[in-house]
């Protein structure tokens, strides 16, 4: 007669199995981690430690990785850890996140994000820039390498880096809208956002007090005591690639008033208002500090929409006053004249070579020079990555040559066409309009209210600050795509097990909220 295991004796031995495994997987890592210590270095050793467990982690609860690898993508990767070429540790962790994906869709079977518009009109972008660079390899072909038309010496044909970084972040978004699932992993990610935007302030707050220069009565400029040269008062940070430009550094500083007015709404108290009014100012003078004037607009953008929200207590509007009237202070009394000379430079006449007359100049060139190569191709463009080399053949005599466009629309539109702008521009608008519907199904108790408020705030910054920066390849725009996505079309339970999981079922809805 055929023995019939019970139950219990069935957990058993899969718990023995189980065991077994771990054990013989334990052994190899271990073997391995040896083998690392031994040819290459203790310190590598510990870096195949941490790796290990990071990888458990990220396994385990992979909403974890999504953080890691936005902080990645916002700071960059210290030493070795940034790798050579694309073997590098931000890469490895996408490859998995990619690889967990995979197996959650087939388990799933959900393909809810592959019908909504940010999805489609991504897969779209990419489709014309595709077409766009094999039109490209036929009809613009360099006089001579790209590299060697610039002095550095450093290879400077972008397709490839372009084409890559869009695809790439096309699939961080994937792994974003369905790695985060509930309010906690919102905040979450939104806490873990301006914390790794506040990990540069401390290098920029040094660099403005040790900043050591005197200013020259006669001319207003800044000279250095012991080099006797003129120079900007200029501040950035060292920590990250955005913090070294002034202009990215004045945009996150905007978008970190943004975020801690916010976080305010959410966590009320005196001590959390009191500790944020004092960080909103501190952002606010370092975007004075940086100089830039797209930063400086934009801190007007941030504070006029701050004071024009609907619902807030007088006590929050007089901190935004005070706010604009400390701006003022250190507009006219703390920033040295050549400073606030740069901040009000706008004219189109650099002809008396007023202050920052290069930067104004070059910006203007570069736009004539854009209309005029958007004019040669306007339908499919110059290629993704080709208009600096193409830019600096055909205006060899500009103050601008070679240079990037500066400008989202205009890169848009020289190396995508008119269609890549048209639906860069259509991107942007749906994502609009879903922060607006998305902001009508929550109540103003709800936590995810206050967070769609500050993203309709974040967009517009962007969307005004894309004019001054190649902006659209940055993760910000896929990080309010598919937050957009969340908040409108998946329901962000409190508990993920809340969540009924069915099989091929449609992107699930909250009471109130449309699928």
């Amino acid at each position: 007669m055929r023995d019939v295991m019970t139950p219990a004796r069935e957990r058993s031995e899969s718990h023995v199995a189980w065991i077994m495994l771990l054990g013989m997987l334990g052994l190899l890592v271990l073997g391995g981690l040896t083998a690392v210590g031994a040819t290459l270095g203790s310190l590598y050793a510990i870096a195949a430690v941490l790796a290990v467990v990071a990888v458990a982690v990220v396994v385990t609860n992979p909403v974890w990785g999504v953080i890691v690898f936005i902080g990645t993508l916002l700071l960059g990767l210290p030493g070795f850890l940034a790798g050579d070429g694309r073997l590098t540790a931000n890469n490895m962790l996408g490859l998995i996140l990619l690889a967990l994906l995979v197996v959650q869709i087939c388990m799933t079977r959900d393909l809810w994000f592959m019908r909504t518009p940010q999805i489609i009109l991504f897969l779209l972008i990419g489709a014309v820039l595709i077409a766009s660079l094999m039109h490209a390899r036929h009809i613009y072909i360099p006089l001579q390498p790209p590299r060697l038309l610039f002095s550095t010496g450093a290879p400077r044909d972008f397709t490839e880096n372009t084409l890559f970084t869009f695809f790439a972040r096309l699939a961080f978004l994937l792994m974003f809208v369905n790695f985060v699932k509930t309010r906690k992993h919102v905040v979450l990610i939104l806490v873990s956002l301006l914390l790794f935007t506040m990990a540069v302030i401390p290098s920029a707050v040094y660099n403005a007090a040790s900043y050591d220069a005197e200013e020259d009565i006669a001319t207003g400029k800044t000279v250095d005591p012991d080099t006797g040269q003129t120079t900007e008062f200029r501040v950035t940070s060292g920590v990250s690639s955005w913090g070294k430009n002034e202009n990215r550094l004045a945009f996150m500083c905007n978008v970190s008033i943004l975020l801690i007015w916010m976080f305010t709404q959410i966590w009320k108290g005196m001590l959390v208002r009191f500790v944020a009014f004092g960080v909103i100012l501190m952002m606010a003078a370092l975007t004075l500090a940086t100089a830039s004037r797209s930063g400086f607009l934009s801190l007007g953008l941030v504070l006029l929409f701050l004071l024009c929200q609907k619902g807030i207590s007088w006590s929050l509007r007089g901190v935004v006053v005070g706010a604009m009237i400390f701006c003022a202070l250190i507009f006219f009394l703390a920033l040295p004249r050549a400073s606030y000379e740069r901040l009000l430079n706008y004219s189109l006449d650099q002809s008396t070579r007023p202050e920052a007359w290069r930067s104004t100049q070059t910006r203007i060139e570069l736009h004539e020079n854009s209309l005029a190569v958007l004019r040669s191709a306007p339908l499919l463009g110059v290629g993704p990555g080709n208009f600096r080399w193409l830019h600096r053949e055909r205006f060899p005599y500009s103050i601008a040559a070679g240079r990037p466009n500066h400008n989202s629309y205009f890169w848009a539109a020289t190396e995508g066409g008119l269609p890549a702008l048209a639906l860069y521009l259509l991107l942007l608008g749906f994502i609009w309009y879903e922060l607006r519907a998305a902001q009508r199904m929550y109540s103003r108790d709800d936590v995810l209210w206050h967070v769609t408020r500050f993203l309709r705030g974040f967009l517009l910054v962007f969307i005004f600050f894309s004019a001054f920066a190649d902006f659209w390849l940055e993760p910000h725009l896929y990080l309010l795509g598919g937050l957009s996505m969340l908040l409108l079309r998946r329901r962000l339970d409190p508990d993920p097990a809340s969540r009924p999981a069915v099989a091929g079922s449609p992107a699930l809805a909250a009471p109130g909220i449309a699928s």
